[in-house]
């Protein structure tokens, strides 16, 4: 009985003793001013983002989840903009006043509109000329009309619906700024949910309101919800932090943990579980909706939270060993992440129209398919290395 307890008081010692190592050598400094975390995540963001549109068979779905996930780089990219938003903008209200940080959160959203226009105009016109894949079913009869409506933000195209929420939602980021300064985060919560509600029931009735031809999936009315909730984060993280500092930190990862492990026996399981428990109910039509991306419904902000406090937590405590492996490629991609959306859809664009002339159908081998997948990264990484066109893509 002894031998056994002091095994396990030697086991326990030494589990501690990792622990103190793992937090004295591994963790993520508190000096540091910018939260590089937000970078290397948002630059997983962007790898993610990057091996999904260019499509095709691919051993990286395993880490990306080829965008049938119950959360993707997209719901990730937005949460951590609203928080970046919130940090930054929060700063300079606090340095310069509420009325500088709007106007310039309008700038850069004038600089997203420029590019949302550009870029939606020039894909249209490329992917038609080369018949694209994604050009199918997209009437560029009437080019005077069809102009008109993208810079009027009625129209938008494949892989140019990003961007365009994306300035949405920074034309939008000043209303939040402005509630945030004057301590009515709660006001800020409550409209925002209030439209997300408001389009799950609308969308339900089948009710079309300032529709946008060509946005099937970046509804801004449902999109918002995570971009303004996570404004609030980013205004408010240094209490949000103190408070979860006060937290046991192994305990309270494991919990995130356990969650983000569901998660993934529940997608890799095909649901066989629940089929199981239930009997008789259309399983897959419930999950379909409760997860459903065009919507961003309850299930999908539940598992993008859950993945994102799992991801953070695991950086917090593990940041070493992640920098120092994949470092060097997220972070450059995070922290020019606009840039490297832009000239990712350049570059697979270009690629689609050589694919014809290209021997057999290479993107349906999965060997050579990831390492074209792998190339377009180290190619945008390059890219940013040299800063190249640093001077006309917005970053």
């Amino acid at each position: 009985m002894e031998s056994s307890t002091a095994k396990s008081l030697a086991r326990f010692s030494r589990l501690t003793a990792l622990f103190a190592y793992i937090d004295a050598h591994w963790r993520y400094p508190r000096a540091e001013k910018r939260d590089l975390r937000l970078d290397f995540l948002r630059g997983f963001a962007v790898f993610v983002m990057v091996v999904d549109h260019f499509g095709g068979a691919s051993w990286l779905y395993y880490l990306t989840g080829n965008n049938s996930f119950f959360t993707s780089g997209a719901e990730a990219f937005v949460l951590i903009s609203g928080m970046v938003v919130g940090i930054v903008y929060g700063n300079i209200a606090e340095r310069e006043g509420i009325r500088a940080a709007m106007l310039k959160a309008l700038k850069r959203a004038w600089t997203l509109y420029k590019l949302t226009v550009v870029m939606t105009l020039t894909l249209a016109v490329l992917s038609d000329i080369f018949d694209l894949p994604w050009s199918k079913g997209v009437d560029l009869g009437d080019p005077v009309m069809f102009t008109l409506r993208v810079i009027v933000l009625q129209q938008t195209y494949y892989l140019a619906d990003v961007p365009m929420l994306y300035t949405l939602l920074m034309a939008l980021a000043p209303i939040g700024l402005w509630l945030l300064c004057q301590g009515r985060t709660g006001v800020l919560h409550i409209l925002s949910f209030a439209v997300w509600a408001g389009f799950q029931y609308v969308d339900s009735q089948q009710i079309i309101i300032l529709p946008i031809i060509g946005n099937t999936t970046f509804h801004p009315a449902a999109w918002q919800l995570i971009f303004f909730w996570a404004m609030a984060v980013g205004w408010h993280r240094d209490q949000i932090w103190a408070r979860i500092r006060s937290y046991p930190r192994w305990p309270y990862f494991l919990v995130w943990t356990l969650l983000f492990v569901w998660l993934i026996h529940l997608y890799s399981s095909d649901l066989a579980g629940l089929k199981r428990l239930y009997p008789g109910i259309d399983v897959e039509w419930i999950v379909a909706n409760l997860f459903s991306k065009s919507h961003v419904a309850p299930g999908r902000m539940l598992a993008t939270v859950i993945v994102f406090q799992f991801a953070y937590l695991l950086l917090t405590l593990f940041w070493v060993p992640f920098q120092r492996a994949l470092g060097w490629l997220l972070m450059p991609l995070g922290q020019n992440s606009l840039y490297s959306y832009t000239m990712h859809v350049a570059i697979i664009g270009g690629f689609y129209m050589l694919l014809p002339y290209l021997p057999g159908h290479i993107t349906e081998r999965g060997l050579i398919n990831t390492s074209l997948q792998l190339g377009v990264l180290l190619l945008l990484w390059w890219m940013i290395r040299r800063q190249f066109a640093f001077d006309i893509v917005p970053r």
